[in-house]
């Protein structure tokens, strides 16, 4: 899985499919859950909930790695997302 939030990512992060444990749409909460919208998480924030790249609205892909940590990337494409993820849930069940 490839994501970029320029301008903090000037490259493509990639997360392999063996590392993500877990991975759903869910609803979220900018404000309560995160502080905002932007890149947030991290040090000075609910660690519980783990990183957040979001611009607007309310529905996230949530990714629960294998060592723990937590990223929410947010979407205004529930429909398609899902539908993404169920085409990959093998490869994650699978761990490939």
């Amino acid at each position: 899985m490839h994501y970029k939030f320029f301008p903090f990512h000037w490259k493509f992060k990639t997360l392999e499919w063996h590392d993500i444990n877990e991975a759903y749409v869910r609803r979220y909460d900018a404000l309560s859950e995160y502080g905002g919208w932007g890149f947030k998480g991290g040090p000075l924030w609910k660690k519980s909930k783990g990183r957040a790249i979001n611009v607007s609205g309310d529905i996230g892909i949530q990714l629960e790695l294998k060592n723990g940590k937590k990223l929410l990337i947010g979407t205004q494409k529930k429909a398609e997302t899902e539908s993404v993820l169920a085409t990959y849930k093998n490869k994650i069940e699978n761990n490939v």
